[in-house]
């Protein structure tokens, strides 16, 4: 009987320690799984703080990079106007104002990408930043801004252009209409030959006398141009004739010229050619 009783007290501890036992292993089960995911969000928050920080450091590095941009584009639109009003602008400014209208293009162009850019890093790591989205929303509104006062300043270039260059086409119609007249001015004719070539060729005429006895030698008043020679009396200093005797039949200072063996040297042009622009001298 004795026995049968502590048969009976050996089952019973046993059955509570293989009840305990089981629900012991049960919750060091639920445990694990719980501190397994628990870890798991641990490392997915990680992740996305260590996504977020390297998103809103390139996102820093990008706004300083347009941001110094639209500080260049800035300090170039003030130096372009400032020589774009000079009275006096020369091809050289000009010039310069080209290329750096260039470089502004490129800056310009250069802000949109870099925007582009971190947008897309934004959408395709799928995080919400509302402060680094309203940064980029801020920073696309003054690039637009920036953007309306280069066309503006581009279009003011484009009047500006076009003033000097109706100025410009008025200047060069002045300038070439002075060079014909002073080209004008300074072409002078001569001619020689014996007095029967100069009758003949309608350069010179007797005129005058009486039965051949008294005639004078003139120019006469239809002069045939086409047997005269032209030259600018400012670049020709000396005019070599062939014949003997050469002798001045118009008017000429005698101290304006003087001649070395069949050479006619001009010393001074604006005294020689001041009584006529037309030289004439006959040969033997």
């Amino acid at each position: 009987m004795r026995y049968l009783f502590l048969l009976s007290l050996v089952f019973v501890v046993f059955a509570c320690k293989e009840e305990q036992t089981s629900t012991t292993e049960e919750s060091t089960e639920t445990t694990s799984k719980e501190v397994i995911e628990l870890r798991n969000k641990v490392a997915q928050l990680e992740l996305e703080s260590n996504q977020k920080d390297s998103v809103l450091n390139e996102a820093i590095s990008f706004f300083n990079e347009v941001q110094s941009n639209l500080a260049k584009i800035n300090i170039k639109e003030e130096e372009i106007r400032v020589r774009s009003n000079n009275p006096e602008l020369t091809n050289e400014d000009q010039e310069w104002i080209l290329k750096e209208i260039q470089h502004i293009n490129f800056l310009r162009k250069q802000n949109a990408n870099t925007v582009n850019v971190l947008k897309k890093k934004i959408q395709d790591k799928d995080l919400r930043i509302s402060e680094l989205e309203n940064m980029t929303d801020r920073l696309v509104m003054q690039i637009r801004a920036r953007d309306e006062q280069i066309a503006s300043l581009q279009r003011t270039l484009a009047d500006l252009d076009m003033e000097y260059s109706e100025l410009f086409d008025e200047y060069q119609e002045q300038v070439e209409l002075a060079l014909d007249v002073m080209k004008e001015m300074n072409t002078v004719h001569y001619a020689y030959g014996t007095l029967d070539e100069l009758i003949d060729n309608q350069v010179l005429v007797r005129e005058g006398g009486f039965i051949g006895i008294g005639k004078k030698t003139n120019i006469a008043e239809d002069l045939n141009q086409d047997y005269f020679q032209s030259m600018d009396k400012t670049k020709v200093k000396e005019i070599t004739v062939v014949g003997k005797k050469p002798e001045l039949v118009t008017d000429h200072p005698i101290s304006s010229y003087e001649w070395k063996n069949n050479k006619l040297i001009i010393l001074d042009a604006d005294k020689f050619w001041r009584i006529s622009n037309y030289l004439v001298i006959t040969v033997k």
